[in-house]
């Protein structure tokens, strides 16, 4: 406890910190480097000198924040209730040099994260110039991506991009199939819209076969996530601000991309507000709403083993539903040793620190190989990208989230029925 100005005294989470080391173990950047101030301990006692004005900005206080992967776990760990991943970002976007690369990187970054068809564009035209042509065929025959380490690696994370995207097949309003229960909201996350549509359209088609109409508008913009993890917390504001504003019309609004679900879930602490409290009160990882409703499903061939996303099982603490499900769908359900440890992924973290991404990839590798499951289900297209790019030609394990294993079920539940018919046509796009 602290003073806080006022003569009140004031919980303090930097001085909080007993060192214990419980957080180490959990930390894959600590793991990756054996280095205290790539630990969740140290960069709390880094802070904490920082703002005691013992220890100056420098290049190596900035690096010890960014390797923060904000995976969340050392949360999980701690038992003080400390936040070291998010006092890690706070302090990264308050010593951000505010010069002319931090302004040029935020027009870059904006635009297409506010805008949902400019991203659209962007990636349509990767898909074309790239894939189509021939371009990644030949980069890739002709050896020249070995030399280009960085391209190599971008190539490598890069899936076969889909033709549409999910808004370009998913009407503002999908309406329940059978008798109607209620409303919900559907939050349509930026990488699932441009890279997963189909995982996108399943989570819809699922929400309304339960009976709830769908409702996507058409003035979402990005969560806000990339924005907070580059320190751009006056970006992510905005950001929320306009999502806040664009569900006025639901009481719970439900995304199948976990990383979107816990930076909703946070704008009540981003913003610090009534409404921004009001706003992540209502919502709902997808696991979490459906998996009441879930019985009677078809009961799917094979096994299937469940890999937690962080921003699932440590910022929302949400580990049983998904479990839940897959062990009523699953013809076989398999425990992963470490299920909710960070695969590595962390948006572009794979790109920015590969070191300590691939340990974190080659730990969760090791596990999946281990269980032997046909299918790896999860939640969050970040882990499906690192899962996917750390896969090799002998792995004969697949990767599907939650959303589309589910369908699958609930489809075959109801086959030759009026009502999957309906599904089925009323993704058609309204505009």
């Amino acid at each position: 406890m602290k003073d806080n100005g006022a003569g009140e005294p004031k919980f303090d989470p930097l001085s909080a910190c007993s060192r214990c080391a419980a957080c180490q173990s959990a930390c894959p950047s600590w793991s990756a480097t054996q280095l205290e101030t790539r630990s969740p301990r140290g960069r709390v006692q880094l802070i904490r000198a920082f703002n005691d004005r013992r220890l100056a900005d420098s290049k190596e206080l900035s690096e010890a924040l960014f390797t923060c992967l904000d995976c969340r776990a050392c949360e999980t760990a701690c038992p003080n209730d400390i936040h070291p991943g998010q006092l890690s970002l706070h302090k990264r976007a308050e010593l951000m040099p505010d010069g002319l690369p931090r302004r040029l990187r935020r027009i870059l970054t904006n635009a297409p994260l506010l805008h949902a068809g400019m991203m659209e564009f962007g990636i349509g035209a990767m898909r074309i110039l790239y894939q189509q042509t021939g371009l990644r065929h030949w980069l890739r025959s002709s050896g020249l991506l070995h030399s280009l380490p960085k391209l190599e690696r971008l190539d490598r994370y890069l899936p076969e991009i889909p033709r549409k995207p999910a808004r370009a097949s998913l009407a503002e309003l999908v309406p329940a199939a059978g008798v109607k229960k209620g409303v919900v909201g559907y939050f349509l996350g930026c990488a699932m819209n441009v890279l997963f549509p189909e995982a996108a359209l399943s989570a819809v088609r699922v929400l309304s076969l339960l009976g709830y109409d769908v409702l996507t508008p058409r003035g979402i913009v990005c969560c806000g996530a990339p924005q907070m993890t580059m320190g751009e917390i006056d970006s992510a504001k905005e950001m929320a601000r306009r999502n806040m504003r664009a569900y006025d019309e639901v009481e719970i609004i439900v995304t199948d991309c976990a990383a979107c679900g816990a930076e909703m879930k946070g704008y009540a602490n981003l913003l610090n507000e009534d409404q921004a409290v009001h706003f992540s009160a209502k919502v709902r990882d997808f696991a979490e709403f459906v998996e009441p409703f879930i019985d009677n499903a078809e009961i799917l061939p094979g096994s299937y083993a469940w890999h937690a996303p962080c921003h699932l099982a440590h910022a929302q603490g949400i580990c049983d539903p998904p479990k839940r499900i897959l062990k009523q769908i699953a013809g076989e359900f398999l425990e992963l040793t470490e299920e909710d440890r960070c695969c590595g992924s962390a948006g572009i973290y794979w790109l920015t620190n590969p070191q300590i991404a691939d340990n974190a990839l080659d730990r969760k590798l090791r596990f999946i190989r281990e269980t032997s499951a046909e299918t790896i289900v999860t939640s969050n297209p970040g882990c499906v990208l690192q899962l996917l790019a750390g896969k090799s030609d002998t792995d004969e394990w697949k990767v599907k989230y939650l959303s589309e294993v589910l369908e699958v079920a609930m489809q075959g539940r109801k086959v030759n029925s009026e009502s999957t018919q309906e599904s089925d046509l009323m993704l058609t796009n309204n505009k």
